[in-house]
């Protein structure tokens, strides 16, 4: 390709050359010239972008979260029913996939340690119950632990067994600006290494649901996309993409993504304490309009109004009251721009900042030290006790069996000759739960051995080196499928490892 980009050059160049030479006998159209010209400048830079897909692809990752119990449609319709008696499920046509009613969610990720540390937003995997992430060349890893900052909405995962991973190359957010061509990698829809290119449309946009200001662009940004990177057109990584605002669901033009600098320092306060140190005053406020400020004092015509001063907070220790209007902060006048997030946006614990408040139509000067806030700690949610329906609890593969009959395979829209062990649970902490296995789905065969039970599926399994993994043929309602598990060893706490 870019041979033949430079042979288009040559060509263009020398027929420019030729051109001027016969200047004399034929006239050169200005717009056949501008258009050559505009050519070449697309070309460039779609060879950029290309460039830094490319080059940045290998560090993008898609991240899974998995919530709630593993079930098939029709035992989700069983288990909803509650019904100790069989029941016609509904017509098949109407029927929809095994994790219709889940709240799992897909996103994206950067990789940020090639060690096997992950960037990525913290609502995509919060509260989940096992995260697994996939490489752009295919490789699947799971979760050992995910950290979780709401209030930023930044999150670290980190992978088991992964080394020498692609590390993505982080830029200064600092130095970005409006106008500025950009690009974004991310798996909207899970659609893997999609590519996507805009401008920045804004560097410090302040939205109510965001701590600090975002990054405003139009490269497209879908559901999915949350947690990829918006890169500049070095290949650097300049954001973490958080979402988009729209009023219909569809991407319209206005995404937002987290300054990389925030995100970083988020990031490395995650991995070295495994959460955010925050300051806080302990007030809330409500900007002023102006006919509002006219109706409390005739000087002013914005600033902030004290609605409330939580007790025993630094502000109450201070002295700020319900009432107060506060015109300053640290010595900048707070008009009708100013954001009420930016009082505790860059501020650090420990460190003592002036508020210039109006009381009373008089002007009192307040000096408030930072606390530290109360720590927020959002760990994975792994485990999950053998509570369910079962005959038998197969601790090493996390899971719960029970015999299969006429009316179960009916119920659960199985094959008529299903045989095997049903299974009725599946473990959070299971290599099964990862892998997708879920309740409703008969183990049909166990390596290379048929089963027909639950008492020889305990057999054949307790026959098994332990150390290997096992391969299981399933059958469900949707067909059959081969999975090989890892088996979960027990320690001496009774807690399972992989």
């Amino acid at each position: 390709m870019r041979n033949h980009f430079s042979k288009l050059v040559s060509l263009a160049v020398l027929g420019l050359s030729a051109s001027l030479a016969m200047s004399t006998l034929v006239a050169v159209e200005p717009k056949a010239r501008d258009r050559t010209t505009e050519i070449l400048s697309a070309n460039n830079l779609s060879r950029v972008v290309r460039q830094v897909a490319d080059d940045v692809s290998p560090s993008i990752v898609t991240v899974y979260a998995l919530r709630g119990p593993r079930m098939t449609t029709p035992m989700r319709w069983r288990e909803e029913a509650n019904l100790p008696q069989s029941f016609s499920p509904p017509n098949r046509e109407h029927m929809a996939s095994s994790t219709s009613h889940s709240d799992d969610a897909q996103g994206s990720g950067v990789i940020i340690d090639r060690r096997g540390c992950v960037l990525t937003c913290s609502h995509v995997v919060e509260n989940a119950n096992a995260v697994v992430v996939r490489t752009a060349d295919g490789r699947k890893f799971h979760a050992k632990a995910v950290i979780c900052d709401s209030q930023s909405d930044i999150a670290i995962i980190k992978l088991a067994g992964a080394e020498n991973l692609s590390e993505a190359e982080l830029a200064d957010s600092d130095v970005i600006s409006v106008g500025d061509w950009v690009v974004s990698v991310a798996s909207p829809y899970d659609l893997q290494r999609s590519v996507s290119a805009g401008i920045i449309s804004s560097t410090q946009r302040w939205v109510a649901s965001s701590p600090h200001p975002l990054i405003q662009n139009d490269a497209a940004t879908n559901p999915g996309s949350s947690g990829g990177a918006l890169l500049n057109l070095r290949g650097e990584v300049i954001g973490i993409i958080e979402g988009a605002f729209t009023t219909s669901g569809d991407f319209q033009g206005i995404g937002f993504a987290t300054p990389i600098n925030i995100a970083r320092d988020i990031a490395e306060q995650l991995q070295s304490k495994g959460y955010v140190e925050r300051g806080y005053f302990g007030f809330e406020t409500q900007t002023l309009t102006p006919e509002m400020a006219s109706l409390i004092d005739s000087s002013v015509n914005a600033g902030l109004y004290v609605k409330d001063v939580q007790r025993h907070s630094p502000a109450k220790h201070a002295g700020l009251r319900e009432g107060d209007v506060i015109t300053k902060f640290d010595g900048k006048s707070i008009n009708q721009l100013f954001d009420p997030a930016t009082l505790t946006a860059d501020a650090e614990p420990g460190k003592s900042h002036v508020f210039t408040v109006l009381r009373e139509h008089k002007v009192v000067e307040i000096e408030i030290r930072m606390q530290k806030a109360p720590r927020e700690v959002a760990p994975i949610q792994s485990e999950m006790p053998p509570n369910g329906s079962f005959e038998y609890f197969d601790s090493s593969l996390g899971l719960g069996l029970s015999s299969l009959n006429t009316s179960i395979i009916y119920e659960l829209e199985l094959p008529s000759d299903a045989h095997g062990a049903l299974i009725t649970q599946v473990a959070f902490d299971s290599d099964a739960y990862r892998e997708g296995v879920a309740a409703g789905m008969a183990i049909a065969r166990v390596n290379d051995t048929t089963i027909h039970g639950v008492d020889e599926y305990r057999e054949v399994t307790s026959k098994l080196d332990r150390e290997k993994p096992v391969l299981l043929l399933l059958q469900s309602n949707q067909g059959k499928h081969l999975v090989m598990l890892h088996t979960s060893r027990k320690d001496k706490d009774g807690k399972g490892t992989n």
